[in-house]
């Protein structure tokens, strides 16, 4: 894989927990955690869930290893909906959160959810934002990229791992807008369950281009 940019991206790793009242949330049991990525193996939300998981159990926080469970759909939604709705009141659990996340609820793409319904418990990391083409792609740049999506925008399919209107999506997008291409719905933009999948159709020859994000990439380059 070929990065073509890099750009900073907002805080990605943070964690947020379903709002329950102190009098009958569960008590918090070390030997039962449990985080959720709203995503399917391989993407970001799945590596911070790992990656705070170690980081409890290196601080001696969690006796072993904290349970990841990937519940993908919606751009997050889904796994949004589920905490909320069914494991409100869950005192070991947290969830994957980042930019998209907010971006996503600032569009209403949550349904009959917002932000207030569950507790913002910290910010851990941050992440830098990728467009990237495969190995023996003819293009070489991201301006080679974009030139070729302007002349042809049937000729590029770009995958990634957050819904459509996601912060993947707008990567792409806002890329696209200051490399002059003026109606950036002729982008092809192909929503994966998390940026391992999309990285695989990359790498498979099903698109020509990746957006997502350098700690999904990094084990491809």
């Amino acid at each position: 894989m070929n990065i073509l940019a890099i750009t900073r991206r907002a805080i990605v790793a943070g964690a947020f927990l379903a709002i329950a009242p102190l009098a009958t949330a569960h008590a918090f049991e070390p030997g039962n955690t449990e985080c959720i990525a709203p995503a399917n193996a391989g993407g970001g939300w799945d590596f911070t869930c790992r990656q705070v998981g170690k980081t409890l159990q290196d601080l001696k926080l969690i006796p072993g290893t904290m349970q990841v469970t990937n519940l993908a759909g919606g751009g997050g939604g889904v796994a949004y909906a589920e905490v909320i709705n069914k494991r409100n009141e869950d005192g070991n659990l947290i969830v994957a959160a980042s930019s998209a996340t907010s971006t996503r609820l600032a569009q209403g793409a949550y349904p009959g959810n917002d932000m207030t319904q569950v507790r913002w418990l910290a910010s851990v990391g941050a992440d830098y934002g990728v467009i990237a083409v495969a190995k023996d792609s003819d293009i070489n740049t991201l301006p080679e990229l974009l030139a070729k999506i302007k002349a042809d925008p049937t000729s590029v399919s770009v995958a990634g791992g957050s819904a459509v209107g996601g912060w993947d999506h707008l990567k792409v997008l806002l890329a696209a807008k200051k490399g002059g291409i003026d109606d950036v719905r002729t982008i092809k933009y192909v929503a994966f369950d998390g940026g391992g999948e999309a990285v695989t159709q990359l790498l498979a020859g099903s698109v020509q281009a990746f957006t997502g994000d350098a700690s999904e990439a990094k084990g491809f380059v």
